[in-house]
């Protein structure tokens, strides 16, 4: 059995949810990129779990989205 390590496995939690709610917000990676302070490209790596976003800028995209920044850990 292929087992996560939990960084990993966390990442691409926070990163599919940053996905989920930027789409629901009807934004583009350009778009929200630019309101969060945040490099595009940096936002897509997050979004993909490569990236290991510090609390800054965890603590800036669940402002970005308007939500408590434990919404981006939940499945």
């Amino acid at each position: 059995m292929n087992k996560m390590k939990p960084d990993v496995a966390t990442r691409e939690i926070v990163g599919s949810k940053v996905r989920q709610l930027r789409k629901l917000a009807g934004l583009t990676q350009e778009e929200t990129a630019g309101r969060c302070g945040i490099f595009r490209t940096y936002l897509s790596r997050v979004e993909s779990g490569t990236a290991n976003p510090t609390i800054s800028v965890l603590a800036e995209l669940a402002m970005c989205f308007d939500v408590d920044v434990r919404e981006l850990f939940r499945v």
